[in-house]
């Protein structure tokens, strides 16, 4: 099944393929990779410093010698940056490159901030090569075998059904909406026994194996389970682990700052794709180790020094099982809960992220729910005097959408992210299961 994957580079104007076959190459030489690494963040540095509207005046006061030199001090010159620096920037920092295609991508993710950004199609490459990778290291995986995806929206590629559908099938994906779950989930089970792996939110496949517990059993050639997009906790993990019978890797991903990074054996960190991504941290004044990251591959909307939102460290030190990569560890994501409904199913927090990017006037939201199923939203807005009529729009939305639950809208006081106790999703909706 790789004829599919060369019809999605074909089509797509992708390289995934062919960046795959260079990281396997690569993996256990750290040596040529670091030379590599540099060697790109110059080149993405002396780009940027010809062609971008925001980052010529930063850069213009290096000469090109100096950045080839040492890419690395000249990077950590430049400001810090974050979605709310970007989205008031953006007519300077979005600069299109001739011949650098590229394509619009939003996150609400973790960070209940809806943000609409660019990515070029190189970028789009290597992390699925890198994707790949991981997958191949852990479980022998190789690119086209058939796998299952449990998720929502931000694990979606295309927003047309008919177009997605195909691209699934050529990436011999089986795709399982995992952001509303309910007992009646019947599932291709031809489909579920071909798989070797499971690609997905935790909160999602743990929910559909307590919803359908037969789930797991169709399941006859599986070899690995991959957690991405929301924190993964020990005894979610656990419980997966023992619902399957087969191990969890973990895979942590930003795709605007341009990083993936995924457990080994040993689950002592992510090592990660810092051949394209350069990883700093930055102290915060609550004494927080917060990720920097520069995407060397986002030539037309640039991510330098860009603050993902995301707590954790880097270390450099060879990891137990033998890789050079370096790894972040520590890493504290913020806890996702799903939203229960009276019938017994479930809501996914990502369908949230769906709803809210229709309304570009939200710069930040959270969601609380009752124990008596109400769901109140807390949304902040650029400008708040339109708090009312924004409120009642958004009321009338989640009615229409999600009758069985009531809704109400408030004002945000006071929204931080990196507070350890910050829920994105939170429901105290007692269910036992």
């Amino acid at each position: 099944m790789k004829t599919g994957i060369k019809l999605i580079d074909l089509a797509r104007g992708t390289d995934i393929l062919g960046k795959y076959k260079e990281l396997v190459r690569l993996w256990d030489n750290k040596s040529p990779l670091e030379e590599a690494r540099n060697k790109n963040l110059a080149r993405f540095l002396l780009a940027i410093r010809s062609q971008n509207r925001f980052y010529s005046p930063l850069l213009g006061r290096y000469s090109p010698d100096e950045i080839i030199d040492n890419p690395q001090k000249v990077l950590t010159d430049m400001p810090v940056i974050d979605k709310k620096m970007l989205s008031e920037n953006q007519h300077l920092v979005f600069t299109p490159v001739k011949g650098v295609d590229y394509q619009l991508k939003k996150t609400g993710g973790s960070t209940g901030e809806p943000f609409r950004y660019y990515v070029d199609k190189e970028h789009l490459s290597w992390m699925w090569a890198h994707n790949y990778l991981f997958w191949h290291n852990n479980c022998g995986y190789e690119p086209g075998e058939p796998f299952v995806t449990i998720a929502g929206n931000s694990l979606r590629t295309v927003n047309k059904k008919f177009s997605e559908s195909i691209y699934h099938k050529l990436q011999n994906n089986y795709f399982l909406k995992g952001d509303m779950i309910d007992n009646n989930l019947k599932p291709d089970l031809s489909k579920l026994k071909k798989a070797v792996l499971i690609y997905g939110y935790p909160s999602s496949i743990l929910n559909i194996i307590k919803s359908v517990p037969e789930f797991s059993s169709h399941f006859k050639g599986l070899r690995a389970i991959f957690t991405t997009s929301e924190q993964l906790i020990p005894s979610v993990r656990r419980q997966i682990e023992a619902a399957f019978n087969k191990p969890v890797f973990d895979i942590y991903g930003a795709n605007d700052g341009g990083i993936l990074g995924c457990e080994c054996p040993e689950h002592q960190g992510y090592h990660y794709n810092f051949l394209n991504c350069f990883a700093e941290t930055l102290t915060t004044e609550d004494g927080f180790t917060e990720l920097l990251l520069t995407n060397t591959n986002s030539q037309n909307y640039p991510f330098i020094r860009y603050r993902v939102g995301d707590i954790g460290s880097i270390t450099s030190d060879r990891c137990i099982c033998g890789s050079a990569w370096p790894r972040i560890i520590d890493l504290k994501g913020r806890t996702r809960d799903l939203i229960r409904k009276p019938d017994g199913g479930s809501i996914h927090g990502a369908y949230f992220n769906k709803i809210l990017f229709d309304f570009p006037e939200v710069d930040a939201y959270r969601i609380v729910q009752e124990t008596d199923y109400s769901v109140t939203v807390y949304i902040h807005l650029k400008q708040m005097q339109l708090f009312d009529k924004m409120a009642t729009k958004l009321t009338a939305t989640l009615n229409k959408l999600l009758p069985e639950l009531s809704f109400s809208i408030v004002q945000m006081q006071e929204y931080n992210p990196t507070n350890a106790k910050f829920k994105l999703i939170e429901s105290h909706v007692n269910q036992s299961m």
